[in-house]
């Protein structure tokens, strides 16, 4: 059984109901969890970031953003606030709030690679380092520190679809084939190592906004990241390498938003965002 986790990740809409479910069912064997600090980073304060994914993408790109990364925040709060005057039980919580429920040492940075995290990670005697919707490339320092492996929770279905956004490119540049990928890393390249585990994800209904997508397709991957984590060793030694070619987005365009929105899909839906915090 794995006994020292290091779990990685960028706090948002998107992922946050499945990174709360894994330290919930895996806080015994949790060390450290490291989340991303967005605006004091290379990409610039939260204007400067605005500014350059409007010109990039568009409005409806930075909406979507906003709602997935902002909004999320605040609404947080706010069913804080209204749990305190009904007393009815809340949905969501931040991840420092979880950490602190089980005393799980929780970091937040904007460089992965410093010299003080690096510190605390060889310090926490890690087993296994477990990366779940992250925007830091992690280097060979870190790397080597766990004793069995650096796994990533991909979603989408490997080798089509890496790098970012994979379920808004799953959308429209994979035939809507959604997924989770579950892969190992063991060096800078992304999204390329050998495949531990992976699933489909039938999406029927046609009205889901792609922003609900990655939360469905983020929570499909609790049951098959804890079935990797408790039976890690079977996995690794079944693992496969990755098909040579698949594809790669980064950001996307001001077209390719206009080609997923023309295929039916909406970035967000306000209602559905709404009701996840207030049903």
């Amino acid at each position: 059984m794995m006994q020292r986790i290091a779990l990685f990740n960028i706090e948002c809409y998107s992922s946050s109901e499945a990174i709360i479910s894994f330290i919930e069912e895996h806080h015994d064997k949790i060390a450290i969890v490291v989340t991303t600090d967005r605006y004091s980073s290379k990409h610039g304060n939260l204007l400067q970031q605005i500014i350059t994914n409007y010109r990039r993408s568009g409005f409806d790109f930075v909406i979507y953003l906003t709602y997935n990364f902002i909004f999320y925040f605040w609404l947080i709060y706010l069913s804080q606030f209204a749990s305190s005057i009904t007393g009815h039980k809340r949905k969501h919580f931040t991840i420092s709030e979880i950490c602190h429920k089980y005393q799980i040492h929780h970091v937040k940075t904007s460089n992965i690679n410093g010299k003080d995290i690096i510190a605390e990670l060889k310090q926490a005697n890690l087993d296994l380092i477990v990366i779940y919707f992250f925007d830091q490339i992690i280097k060979k320092q870190i790397i080597q520190i766990p004793k069995k492996a650096v796994i990533n929770v991909h979603a989408a279905l490997l080798p089509e679809c890496k790098g970012l956004f994979p379920v808004l490119y799953s959308a429209f540049k994979n035939d809507k084939k959604f997924g989770i990928t579950i892969h190992e890393i063991v060096d800078t390249s992304i999204d390329s190592g050998a495949i531990l585990a992976q699933e489909k994800l039938e999406v029927d209904n046609t009205d889901y906004s792609i922003l609900t997508v990655d939360k469905l397709v983020n929570n499909q991957g609790i049951g098959l990241l804890s079935s990797v984590i408790n039976n890690f060793d079977d996995y690794y030694l079944k693992r496969t390498p990755q098909m040579l070619g698949g594809s790669y987005f980064s950001f996307p365009t001001k077209s390719d938003i206009k080609i997923v929105q023309k295929q039916g899909f909406s970035l967000v839906n306000f209602q559905d965002f709404l009701s996840d915090f207030f049903e």
